[in-house]
């Protein structure tokens, strides 16, 4: 694959992903299958566009190769869950759940009130991975190589993990790891595998996605702050469509009551803190490579908190007579 793509081999040892070998692909092909999911992104969305999928596309490999690979049992579940992560955001409207819910959306009426985007997002890239394509089209299956039964498995893998990027599933994923963990120890990948509509699989893997979606605050500088402006402007946004139709205004999405720095210091600390801490007691090398950053930006969000409450004072005994 990297002859093929100009790249220098890969050094021996490397823990390396033959996926285009195991899985009889070529690499123009899945290049054509890249492109087409990016294109499925829209360039007008602040945070939930391409290169937010690359990222978390980028962290998941990242998460996997720190020892989170170790809780798979085949090449196909990892390949399914980094495809998965290509995917997890395909054709995003800039709008959250409780938006399409609350405005009775198509979407929300085709998928029930129910992880509606999730599964928007998992329907619009498995429908992309089933096309038959026409003669103007590019070729794009990936998935010719495998056997049916492979299919399947990987169909059932990719779907599932997309699914559970919803972000209301996060506590229940947490404790079933939490359990999971208490019950068996950290050192038999096989007890993490749960049943799933007939299918055997990792909350590992589905819950390593999960966090590499919501890894932002886990980046370093300046990147995590980067990545905070362009969640907020797309929250801003919605809440504005909110206002304009008289509906509720989301959490964190209304621009005249949320603080930007309240808003990471608790997302830091209820939810992104806890799930990695919780991580690294399956990958350890998360508790010197991933934790300290997120310590350091925590102390950033309290600095920052700590100015602005500051600057708040001296301009209350400014207004004072």
């Amino acid at each position: 694959m990297a002859q093929d793509l100009g790249l220098d081999d890969p050094e021996e040892g490397d823990n390396l992903y033959e996926f285009v070998e195991e899985f009889c692909m070529k690499p123009e092909v899945l290049c054509n299958f890249l492109r087409l999911v990016e294109s499925d992104y829209s360039k007008e969305n602040p945070y939930h566009n391409g290169i937010h999928a690359s990222d978390v596309m980028q962290t998941t490999f990242a998460l996997l190769q720190m020892g989170g690979d170790k809780f798979s049992s085949s090449p196909l579940e990892l390949f399914s869950l980094l495809l998965a992560a290509a995917c997890h955001d395909m054709g995003h409207p800039g709008r959250n759940n409780s938006f399409e819910v609350n405005s009775h959306s198509e979407l929300s009426v085709i998928y029930n009130d129910s992880s509606v985007l999730e599964n928007m997002h998992a329907a619009r890239a498995c429908r992309l991975l089933t096309r038959q394509p026409g003669d103007a089209d590019l070729n794009a299956d990936i998935l010719v190589g495998l056997q049916k039964t492979q299919k399947e498995a990987f169909r059932a893998s990719f779907t599932k993990a997309i699914l559970c990027t919803d972000m209301s599933q996060h506590f229940a994923k947490v404790a079933q790891l939490k359990s999971k963990i208490s019950h068996f120890g950290t050192s038999d990948p096989l007890k993490f595998y749960v049943n799933s509509d007939g299918r055997s699989m990792s909350c590992v893997l589905q819950f390593i996605l999960h966090l590499a979606d919501i890894s932002n605050p886990a980046k370093p500088a300046p990147v995590f702050v980067e990545w905070c402006d362009r969640c907020l402007n797309e929250f801003f946004a919605q809440g504005d469509a909110e206002k304009k139709a008289y509906m509720p205004v989301s959490p964190m999405c209304d621009r005249d009551v949320t603080v930007k720095s309240d808003s990471q210091l608790g997302f830091i600390k209820f939810i992104v803190r806890p799930s990695f801490v919780l991580l690294s007691d399956l990958v350890p090398r998360a508790v010197d490579e991933i934790l300290p950053i997120l310590e350091s930006n925590l102390r950033y969000w309290e600095d920052v908190k700590l100015k602005e409450e500051e600057e708040a004072e001296e301009e209350e005994e400014e207004g004072r007579p």
